[in-house]
C-alpha cells in the first residue's frame, strides 16, 4: 500500500504526453492551446472612431473659443464599414459611427452627447485635442507579435479574440478517449426494474456527468454482471481503442473481485494498488503502452473520491493542461473532525462564504452514501494523524470543479 502522495506521482509519471489536433474554435472551448498564436493581422486593423460622434481636424479647432466659437461644415456620414476613403478638408467634419474608419486627414472625433449644431455646421466652442476618441491600428496587438501563448486554456473570451483576427481553427491538445466499464451483478440501471437483492448503478451516470462537465463525451460506456470472459473481452476492446480506461467495481479483495487479473492477463503492468486513504484504499493504477487504467472499488463516494483526486488530474495533465490538479486553500473547519491515525481522510465538506467564510465537513461520510454528495463542493483532506482537528483550525481544502466561484 503506498500513500496518496506516491500514488499522485506514479501517475504523473506514467502519463502520456498530450497529443496535438487542430480544432474549429466553436469546439475549443476549455481546451489547451498547443502552440504559439502569432497575430495574423493588427488589432485594430486600422484606426477608427471610439464614440459616435464627428470626426474633424483638431488643427481646425486650436483657436476655439466660447466667445470665438469656430465652425466646421458638416459634409456627410462614414459609418461602420464604410472603405474610409473620402478625404476631410479644412474646415470640414463628417458625422461618425462607432468603429468607422478615421477619414483622411481627421485626427480626432467629438463625441455626440458634446456636439452642438447651428446651421449643418458643427460649433467648436474649445480646442479638441488630437487622438481624441480614436482607437489607433495596432495599438492592442501588432502583426506577428504573440497574440496567445502556447498552453493558454481556451475561454469564451479567447475564442472571441481568435475570431476577431479572422482564426477559425487553432491548434489544442487533444481530448482523451475515455472507456466507462461499470461491473456488479447486483446492479440494475436507473428506470429499471428492480428485483430483490439488486441496486442501482449511480456510479456510471455520475462518472459520464464528471466527464461532461469537463467537455468530455465518453467513447465506450458499458455495465456488466461479474463475468470474467464477458469482462475480460471488453477489456480487450476498451484497451485498443482508448487512452483511458475507468472501471468501477472488482478490484477490492472479494471472491468477485477479479479485475485486477484480467487486467495483467490483457498485458496492462500494475503500478500500483491500494492507497492509504479513506475512502477509496483498493484504487488500481496500470498501464499499457500508453494507455492509462484506473481500477475503482464500488461504492460511491468512492468513486467520486478516487476520480477527483486521481483521474481528473491524469485527463487534465493529457489535455496540457499545466496546472491540472484541484484547486487548494486553507479555510477554517467549522466544526471538529478526528484524523485516521493510518489512512489520509477525504472529507466531503461545503465551503461557506460570508464574513465567517470556512469549510463545513457534511454528514454521511461512510464510503457506500451518496447523498451528501448532492451538497459536496470540496474535500477537506485529513493527513493520517492522531491529533484531533479543532473549529476554528486552519485545514487543505481541495475544491471541485463545480464549487461556486470565488469560494477559495
Amino acid at each position: 500500500m503506498i500513500s496518496c502522495e506516491q500514488a499522485l506521482k506514479l501517475i504523473e509519471e506514467n502519463n502520456p504526453s498530450p497529443k496535438e489536433e487542430e480544432a474549429w474554435i466553436s469546439a475549443a472551448l476549455g481546451l489547451v492551446c498547443a502552440e504559439d498564436v502569432r497575430a495574423p493581422l493588427d488589432l485594430p486593423l486600422y484606426d477608427n472612431s471610439a464614440m459616435d460622434g464627428f470626426v474633424l481636424r483638431s488643427e481646425d479647432t486650436r483657436t476655439a473659443t466660447a466667445e470665438k466659437p469656430v465652425l466646421l461644415s458638416i459634409r456627410g456620414v462614414v459609418k461602420a464599414g464604410d472603405d474610409g476613403r473620402v478625404r476631410l478638408d479644412e474646415g470640414k467634419t463628417y458625422r461618425i459611427m462607432t468603429g468607422a474608419p478615421i477619414i483622411k486627414g481627421g485626427d480626432a472625433v467629438l463625441e455626440k452627447e458634446k456636439a452642438f449644431i447651428q446651421d449643418n455646421c458643427l460649433v467648436m466652442t474649445a480646442p479638441a485635442q488630437k487622438g481624441r476618441n480614436i482607437r489607433y491600428q495596432a495599438e492592442e496587438v501588432k502583426k506577428s507579435e504573440l497574440a496567445l501563448p502556447k498552453g493558454s486554456v481556451i475561454t469564451p473570451g479567447t475564442i472571441g479574440f481568435l475570431a476577431t483576427m479572422g482564426m477559425n481553427r487553432v491548434t489544442v491538445y487533444k481530448k482523451p478517449a475515455i472507456s466507462l466499464i461499470t461491473t456488479g451483478s447486483e446492479l440494475t440501471a436507473p428506470g429499471g426494474l428492480l428485483r430483490p437483492g439488486k441496486i442501482y448503478d449511480s456510479n456510471t451516470a455520475m462518472i459520464q456527468a464528471a466527464l461532461e462537465e469537463m467537455r468530455i463525451r465518453p467513447f465506450f460506456v458499458r455495465r456488466f454482471h461479474d463475468v470474467p470472459k464477458t469482462i475480460q473481452k471488453v477489456m480487450r476492446f476498451a484497451l485498443k481503442e482508448s487512452d483511458i480506461v475507468i472501471l468501477m467495481g472488482g478490484v477490492s479483495v472479494g471472491d468477485y473481485d477479479f479485475v485486477k487479473g484480467l487486467l495483467e492477463e490483457e498485458g496492462v503492468k500494475t503500478i500500483f494498488w491500494k492507497v492509504s486513504q479513506k475512502p477509496g484504499k483498493p484504487l488500481y493504477f496500470g498501464r499499457k503502452e500508453n494507455r492509462l487504467v484506473f481500477g475503482f472499488p464500488g461504492n460511491p463516494a468512492s468513486v467520486f473520491t478516487c476520480f477527483y483526486e486521481y483521474v481528473y488530474p491524469a485527463i487534465r495533465r493529457f489535455m496540457g493542461y499545466q496546472n491540472p490538479c484541484l484547486f487548494s486553500s486553507r479555510l477554517k473547519l467549522k466544526g471538529s473532525l478526528k484524523p485516521d491515525p493510518e489512512k489520509v481522510l477525504f472529507i466531503k465538506s461545503k465551503i461557506e462564504n460570508g464574513e465567517d467564510k470556512g469549510v463545513l465537513p457534511l454528514r454521511h461520510q461512510k464510503s457506500h452514501m451518496i447523498s451528501s454528495l448532492c451538497q459536496a463542493d470540496s474535500f477537506v483532506v485529513v493527513q493520517n494523524s492522531e491529533t484531533v482537528l479543532e473549529e476554528g483550525e486552519k485545514v487543505l481544502v481541495h475544491a471541485l470543479p463545480f464549487a461556486s466561484e470565488g469560494v477559495l
